[in-house]
């Protein structure tokens, strides 16, 4: 088991950036392995899902440098993390094996001297058999006595060692459940406060002028629509690959050239491209596309 944590931490170090599918399959296994080699330890799979690979809060035009230190940071924690448990795994393997008491073979010879010494004492023993029986001479309610006392003493003990054992273990689910509780606390105060900060960034920002000879600049999410000319126009990226399809509602149409027709709402675009497209009343906007890979940065001027 510990083998297969070593593999995840070997493609955690290969893991390149934004491999979605890649990260997904090394986090979901390594919560599987960290269950089966910790059973006990019900915060650990926990661990890998605290593991941010984006940042906490989306500003329009902040362009792909959080998100690559977010991945970068977040790939640091999960290989940190790894290595932790594959030393604690491999300290739990070597107690183990230290626990075991070692086994002593020791040889004892017994020297018969005297073969007619070994005859006569069991022929006095015969004998003494013959002139005495044990099991008549026994104690029959004394020996039952005995016998009762111990059976008691037994299953008194035996209760004992359970209640405490039972009682050990309730302790340990009780701080474990108090150690669970408090991180839960810490999360939610921690996403309170960037709930906050983003509020405040977003109440900051200007408002965006319907009046624009351009260029603008805007940033289009994967993740959800954005509205530009104070609401009038809707924009939607699909990702496909490493180019985007937009998606417009409140135009005319949109054209790859300036003089082209404007009889479409969806457009392919990669990085490096520009189109053109009329809104409703039919002022032209020329579009050039900054960059496609984690979001959807376009540049608008007005023609």
């Amino acid at each position: 088991m510990k083998e297969k944590l070593s593999e995840l931490k070997s493609r955690a170090q290969n893991l390149r950036y934004n491999d979605k599918k890649e990260l997904d399959d090394i986090q979901r296994k390594t919560k599987m392995f960290l269950e089966k080699l910790f059973p006990m330890k019900f915060t650990y799979p926990g661990e890998v899902d605290s593991i941010n690979f984006y940042p906490s809060y989306h500003v329009s035009g902040m362009g792909s440098g959080p998100y690559q230190e977010a991945w970068s940071k977040g790939k640091e924690e999960l290989i940190n993390l790894l290595d932790t448990r594959i030393e604690e795994a491999d300290i739990l393997s070597k107690q183990t094996v230290e626990s075991k008491p070692k086994v002593q073979v020791v040889e004892k010879v017994v020297t018969v001297e005297d073969h007619s010494k070994i005859y006569e004492l069991n022929q006095e023993i015969k004998a003494l058999r013959e002139s005495k029986n044990l099991w008549q001479k026994m104690n029959w309610t004394t020996l039952i006595t005995i016998i009762i006392s111990l059976l008691g003493g037994s299953f008194f003990f035996g209760k004992y060692v359970g209640q405490v054992k039972f009682e050990k273990e309730k302790i340990d689910l009780f701080t474990e459940n108090q150690d669970l509780t408090n991180l839960n606390d810490s999360l939610i105060s921690v996403v309170e406060t960037q709930n906050k900060k983003i509020v405040n960034m977003i109440e900051q920002l200007p408002q965006e002028p319907i009046e624009l000879e351009g260029p603008l600049e805007i940033t289009i999410s994967f993740g959800g629509p954005l509205t530009i000319f104070n609401g009038n126009v809707l924009i939607e990226a699909e990702e496909d690959f490493d180019n985007a399809i937009l998606d417009f509602k409140g135009i005319l149409g949109i054209s790859k050239t300036v003089n082209g027709e404007f009889d479409t709402l969806t457009i392919k675009v990669s990085k490096g491209d520009r189109f053109f497209f009329k809104d409703e009343e039919s002022i032209i906007w020329a579009v050039n596309v900054l960059d496609t890979s984690i979001d959807v940065d376009l540049e608008l001027v007005k023609k």
